[in-house]
């Protein structure tokens, strides 16, 4: 075959590929919201569990209410090098008695579809103030 030939495909190849890279950062949203409530721990850790409970995509795996822990896992989640990003804890903390936050933890902020959860649990809490 011709040198030129080869040469020509060679660079039509490389152009070619060179398209499917992509170049720009990535932009990943960051979601360190907290969520407050005037109402106990007992509560709003209850209502946390039922909320997460339902969530299409994501199975509650266990709780620790002791240490306000919630782990969700997302069981639609399909990269095998992303599998950190499977898991989310939700941080319930009680800051007096009669106010409690809830929040995503900080390794969780930046996890796919973790706002999808602070938001099904807002929707919960919201119901009974």
């Amino acid at each position: 075959m011709n040198p030129i030939i080869k040469g020509f495909g060679i660079l039509i190849m490389a152009v070619l590929l060179s398209g499917c890279l992509h170049w720009g950062k990535k932009i990943i949203p960051y979601h360190d919201e907290v969520l407050v409530y005037p109402l106990s721990y007992d509560l709003v850790y209850l209502r946390t569990v039922e909320a997460v409970d339902n969530v299409e995509g994501w199975e509650l795996e266990d709780t620790v209410k002791e240490k306000g822990y919630i782990n969700i896992r997302n069981v639609n989640y399909g990269r095998l090098d992303d599998s950190d990003m499977r898991l989310v804890t939700l941080i319930i903390k009680r800051v007096d008695r009669s106010m409690t936050t809830v929040e995503l933890a900080p390794r969780n902020r930046i996890t796919p579809g973790a706002d999808k959860l602070l938001m099904r649990v807002s929707e919960f809490i919201s119901r009974e103030l």
